[in-house]
């Protein structure tokens, strides 16, 4: 199986609590196999099968919870 790895910056994360809130959000997008959120950095990674689940998806269910998701190069 192929998978998809993506860092990205987070905007707006500011604790724990958020950081946890957004792994969460992520998870539940089909097709997601790993999810990291670190709120110290304002950073993260996701692992996803791109068959299943896109960038997009992502980015979508970071910005239903307030924060913008900026993908690292």
């Amino acid at each position: 199986m192929a998978k998809v790895r993506v860092v990205f910056a987070i905007r707006g994360l500011d604790c724990a609590s958020c950081a946890i809130d957004v792994g969460r959000a992520i998870r539940k997008i089909p097709g997601i196999l790993e999810v990291n959120i670190n709120y110290m950095i304002n950073k993260g990674y996701v692992e996803f099968d791109p068959a299943r689940a896109t960038w997009d998806a992502v980015a979508k269910a970071l910005a239903g919870r307030g924060y913008v998701a900026v993908k690292a190069r």
